[in-house]
């Protein structure tokens, strides 16, 4: 009896370091998969949102900048897989709905309230690392006030210049094979690239609708994508 025990004993321990082995190999393994790690970029803002109420701007960057805009930390843990493909997947996925540094009118300052209000933003798995981005409800009309007033500042700034429809310098850049690259690899999975193509809208504000409805059905969308279609589709 005593024989048979301490064998099951020395089978658990070796099942233990083989499982323990396997996994320390796999975590080593990981590491060298270039997702999450060569993919950290901060470009330059070419749009940055307008902030008029400073308050709001720090509840934003404390709460929103780092998956929201070209301000994302990348701290050292952002280079360890497995928790450097969430965060780089969290960061691609935020700044296609939104990035605050390349702002494209999206969403809408009532979408955005009511994001903000029932707490979807931000995540609870960001909160749990970040604590203080946690918003009070103080907080949460504070920075849904201040997105309001960006928003109308921008679009009062988009009518002195002439309206929001690109200019033809702004169309002629945008090239049929930059919107067929575009088109095919954010749209082909669910719709025929040429139909596409042919697609016109009758405004900006048209075009834009359009792509944000194509990212709440869960196309990924880059943000210079985006830029590109609404161009394309207004010309």
């Amino acid at each position: 009896m005593a024989k048979t025990t301490r064998h099951r004993s020395r089978s658990w321990k070796r099942t233990l370091l083989w499982v323990i082995g396997i996994a320390v190999v796999l975590f080593i393994v990981i590491q060298f998969i270039p997702y999450g790690r060569s993919s950290h970029s901060n470009p330059a803002a070419t749009n940055p949102f307008q902030w008029t109420d400073p308050q709001a701007e720090a509840i934003a960057k404390t709460s929103c900048y780092d998956c929201h805009s070209n301000e994302t930390k990348w701290w050292w843990a952002t280079n360890i897989a497995p928790f450097s493909w969430l965060v780089q997947h969290d960061v691609d996925e935020g700044r296609a709905r939104l990035n605050f540094s390349e702002f494209a009118g999206l969403p809408p300052a009532d979408r955005f309230q009511s994001i903000v209000q029932e707490g979807e933003m931000p995540p609870m798995q960001y909160t749990l690392l970040h604590p203080n981005a946690k918003l009070s409800d103080a907080q949460k009309q504070t920075l849904i006030a201040g997105y309001s007033a960006g928003v109308a500042a921008m679009n009062g700034s988009s009518s002195g210049s002439g309206g929001s429809t690109p200019t033809p310098a702004a169309k002629a850049t945008v090239s049929t094979a930059d919107a067929t690259a575009a088109i095919q690899q954010d749209c082909s999975s669910c719709h025929a690239p040429d139909p596409a193509l042919a697609f016109r809208t009758s405004s900006t504000a048209e075009a834009q609708a359009l792509v944000q409805a194509m990212i709440q059905r869960g196309a990924q969308v880059s943000s210079q994508d985006q830029k590109t279609m609404i161009q394309y589709w207004t010309r």
